[in-house]
């Protein structure tokens, strides 16, 4: 009796398809990332507030443009009612920044609630471990929960107010809208991609070493509540604007306000220079607090 030794016997076959690089496994982190956060119904309630403001524009912009096209007598009036309303629905720069800023704010819940899931799971329980032990580096894994953590904050403020822009464009008299506040566009891609880059350090630096929600939630409210609070506070009692620069939050929509050209040269001009260090700090302290963590794994070939 012979035994057939080789690899026919087994059927194994041989790789033929082309590999792909390992740069493209960011993709299938990402989307993972971001299914695992859209199962919980807790997200979708709060992604559904973020749809009914974003509804709720979408409507008033509609109003506004009917009105004025069918009563133009009643235009000025309408205006005026709408800015007492509304803070800006002029279709000027800061009609987007304030909807993204109002936006932001949902989604800092619904990151805040995430992280765990994200990136906190993965440490708790070996994910981290299997990721690296494919054909995925420590800075594909890096790349591809931050680009996830960026897709859901894409998702709730540049991509409404993109769509908010298209609209307010078509329903004007002619399409010189377009042309004349291409800046616009341009600073709704820019305020987002500053979002989601702060954002997205922030919540990773975090979610690794607090890991589970209850501490992440806790540090999250300091960062974005009782510190802007205490900076209110220094504001109030000092009577000097820099200490403003304190809250995080806020310096991200200074930023975002230079980008679509909006700035009040008597209150936000001086802070700009602050309020772009702040965010860099911040931003590269949290990509140093990143870095120790994921070198902590180590996976034996």
């Amino acid at each position: 009796m012979t035994m057939d030794v080789g690899v026919e016997p087994a059927r194994y076959r041989g790789w033929s398809d082309r590999l792909w690089p390992a740069w493209f496994s960011v993709w299938p982190i990402a989307l993972a990332g971001l299914r695992l956060v859209l199962r919980r119904k807790l997200t979708w309630f709060l992604l559904a507030l973020a749809v009914l403001h974003f509804l709720f524009l979408f409507s008033v912009i509609y109003l506004r443009a009917q009105i004025n096209a069918y009563n133009p007598a009643a235009a000025p009036w309408i205006d005026r009612f709408f800015e007492r309303v509304l803070r800006s629905m002029s279709g000027a720069g800061k009609t987007y920044r304030d909807f993204m800023f109002e936006q932001g704010t949902v989604t800092m819940i619904v990151l805040a609630l995430a992280g765990e899931m994200l990136v906190g799971n993965d440490y708790r329980h070996g994910g981290l471990t299997f990721y690296l032990s494919r054909r995925v580096g420590r800075r594909h894994y890096v790349i591809g929960k931050l680009l996830s953590i960026g897709l859901l904050v894409e998702m709730t403020t540049a991509l409404p107010a993109l769509v908010l822009f298209v609209e307010y464009g078509l329903l004007c008299d002619s399409l010189a809208y377009f042309r004349d506040n291409v800046q616009i566009a341009l600073g709704i891609l820019a305020y987002g991609l500053l979002m989601s880059v702060a954002l997205g350090l922030v919540l990773f630096a975090s979610a690794a070493w607090l890991q589970r929600t209850v501490p992440l939630v806790m540090g999250w409210s300091c960062l974005f509540v009782l510190l802007p609070a205490v900076a209110e506070i220094l504001h109030h009692v000092t009577d000097d604007r820099r200490w403003e620069l304190l809250i995080f939050w806020r310096d991200i929509r200074l930023v975002g306000t230079w980008f679509f050209g909006a700035l009040d040269p008597a209150k936000e001009t001086q802070l700009l220079p602050g309020a772009i260090a702040v965010v860099l700090a911040v931003c590269v302290l949290s990509a140093l607090a990143i870095v120790p963590r994921v070198r902590a794994v180590k996976v034996v070939a």
